[in-house]
């Protein structure tokens, strides 16, 4: 298949990511009796795994996929700051550009698990407002990167606290600026995708779109409406509307059509964790590489297959990628 001899054009693209750091935390345990104290699952606990989430994970797949990733954050200086910074050097990447703000908390999100149930979610957020030193640190690297940068991807993730409305507009003036000619991939909170004008793409949930637009129903004709409502009010290029388990659409403003991207998945997911994480690790990829835009969306949705059929969180390499393709 030709679309998976194009993977091997991703290899040494260097892309700039900008997002919210966070920690995962997931809590694993059996839930044998009620509590004592309240109505609510006893859990025992089995095990705890944490893993630097958000733009970490989308930075571990664009690395394992042949890429080369900077990028640029804010974190706390606290326990999960710290373990942040562990971890991107166990990585061997370069943290030059996370940025301490001795004022915030670094957002972390737990889940406890039990019997394969989701029992609960808890988050923390920056708490705290980013001060104006901390972000004019970050514009600093931001523009350092200018000369050598093959695409960037922006996560903004809703967490509250770094992506408010200022932050958003100040950081596509300066990529306007200083990164003319390098394609912009945008992860938008659902709540401010207007904010994120001309970027060449923006990728949102399908069924998180449509709620945000008050749309109940889900035939082409809304999810038309839905896509072209997206464009026009970001006057971006492109759009791309996902879910894995039927169709995800793409809605570009050159053709001013909506094209559809049939599911096929083989086999039931096994996680959710890291798909979206893939989707944008590989669109920021295949930009970088100049692949055509239903090439790059195509490929993307593969690899957020191939996600949800593995073990949670395990960054796969370009040729099993390929393999997985070749196999459908």
């Amino acid at each position: 298949m030709a679309l998976a001899d194009d993977i091997h054009k991703w290899t040494n693209k260097k892309l700039l990511i900008i997002g919210e750091a966070l920690i995962d935390k997931y809590i694993i345990g059996n839930a044998d009796r009620i509590s004592p104290d309240a109505p609510v699952p006893n859990i025992k606990i089995e095990e705890i795994l944490t893993y630097i989430g958000g733009m970490g994970l989308v930075l571990q797949f664009i690395k394992s996929l042949g890429g080369i990733p900077d990028f640029c954050t804010i974190i706390g200086n606290d326990y999960e700051g710290n373990f942040y910074l562990k971890k991107i050097e166990e990585l061997n990447l370069n943290s030059s550009g996370i940025i301490i703000d001795n004022n915030i908390k670094t957002p972390q999100i737990t889940r406890i698990k039990a019997m394969n149930q989701h029992i609960l979610r808890m988050e923390s957020h920056y708490i705290n407002e980013i001060s104006n030193s901390i972000y004019d640190a970050l514009f600093k690297y931001i523009r350092s990167k200018a000369e050598s940068i093959d695409a960037i991807v922006i996560l903004d993730y809703g967490i509250g606290g770094m992506f408010n409305d200022h932050f958003v507009q100040n950081l596509l003036n300066l990529l306007e600026q200083d990164f003319k000619g390098i394609p912009i991939i945008a992860r938008p909170n659902i709540a401010n995708y207007y904010l994120y004008e001309n970027v060449d793409l923006i990728k949102i949930n399908l069924y998180k779109a449509l709620k945000s637009l008050s749309i109940d129903c889900c035939t082409e004709t809304s999810i038309s409406i839905a896509a072209k409502k997206i464009l026009h009010s970001s006057k971006c290029k492109n759009v791309l509307l996902t879910y894995l388990e039927s169709e995800s659409y793409l809605y570009s403003k050159e053709k001013e059509k909506i094209e559809n991207i049939p599911s096929i998945l083989k086999e039931p997911f096994r996680t959710f964790a890291s798909v979206g994480s893939a989707i944008m690790a590989i669109l920021g990829l295949s930009f970088a590489a100049k692949l055509p835009i239903m090439d790059s969306a195509k490929l993307a949705l593969y690899g957020a297959e191939l996600s949800a059929s593995l073990p949670p969180i395990e960054f796969f390499n370009s040729e099993k990628l390929k393999k997985y393709i070749l196999e459908l």
